[in-house]
């Protein structure tokens, strides 16, 4: 009688049990993985595409804008294109994720609010283009930041209360500073 154990018999149950542990393995890290996405807030992935260098499309309110996320704040994010910069709140868009490459430079936004960015353009009287719902725009520079509106005095001449909530996004052109 023979007592030695077929040895591909063993190593076939060794490789099974390995298999098995490996996808155990495997599917209690898409679980954790799972559960760690659903706890992120949109900030959270806007601030971790700023340091890897991500580049975002989101579409607001009739209109569009594609670059690379060059931070974020509680409320928004700051994409930059080439001439441009839009600061965009979350609230009122579609994010898509377009490409993600790798950078060492940080990236941060200096306000931490939507409406801080707003009072810090009114402070330094930047000539911008508001966007607003329906795909259009309001050119001028931010005179005041109110509780619940800003006034704008428009490249017309003109003084214009546009309320906050209205404010979707703000467009400054980066070839002129």
């Amino acid at each position: 009688m023979n007592t030695n154990p077929d040895p591909d018999l063993a190593a076939e149950l060794r490789q099974g049990a390995g298999r098995e542990w490996a996808e155990e393995a495997a599917e209690d890290e898409r679980l954790t993985e799972l559960l760690r996405r659903r706890k992120l807030e949109l900030a959270d992935v806007m601030k971790d595409l700023a340091h890897r260098g991500g580049r975002v499309s989101v579409e607001f309110g009739g209109h569009s804008f594609s670059g690379t996320v060059m931070g974020a704040g509680a409320d928004y994010a700051t994409i930059d294109s080439p001439g441009q910069t839009a600061a965009i709140r979350f609230d009122v868009g579609r994010w898509s994720i377009i490409a993600a490459s790798r950078t060492d430079e940080s990236r941060v936004d200096r306000s931490e609010s939507f409406k801080a960015l707003l009072h810090e353009y009114s402070a330094a009287e930047t000539t911008l283009r508001l966007a607003i719902p329906y795909g259009e725009m309001v050119f001028g520079t931010i005179a005041v930041v109110s509780v619940d509106h800003i006034e704008v005095d428009d490249v017309d001449g003109r003084q214009i209360y546009i309320p906050s909530a209205m404010v979707l996004a703000v467009i400054r052109s980066t070839e002129l500073h």
